[in-house]
Order: C-alpha cells, then structure tokens, then sequence
C-alpha cells in the first residue's frame, strides 16, 4: 500500500490501524524512528492517541507525524 508519510512518498505493508503501524515501526529495524512525543495528522485531520486504535490507514492517505518544537 502506498501513503503520503511526512511528504514522501512511502509504501508500507497493509495496517488496519496507526495502532498497528506505530507498533510495527518499534519492532522493525525501521528507517523511520518515532520521536517519543509526537501529534497525528491523517489526511489533514488531527487524530488523538486515543483514536489511533480505531484510525485506518488507506492506500492513498497522508500521514503526518508532528514533533513540539520550542524556542523563542
């Protein structure tokens, strides 16, 4: 399946929820490390931890992992 991951084009195995695909990403050797606080952004839409569980990955979505930054 192919997704839009933080604006690269990525393919990625089929997941039946952000759930699953985070989980995936801390077992693997993966390219793509998690920071350890992190926002969601699924097809432009925010999604709060307590969705991910119920969230869907499509052929075709736009994800976004967005990391706090602070300055001033």
């Amino acid at each position: 399946m192919n997704i839009t991951l933080n604006g690269k084009n990525t393919e990625i195995a089929e997941y039946k929820t952000l759930t699953d695909f985070f989980a995936s990403l801390k077992e693997e050797d993966s390219a793509l490390q998690l920071p350890k606080q992190f926002a969601v952004a699924l097809n432009g839409n925010f999604i709060p931890r307590e969705q991910y569980d119920k969230s869907s990955l499509q052929d075709g979505d736009e994800l976004e992992l967005l990391v706090p930054m602070q300055g001033g």
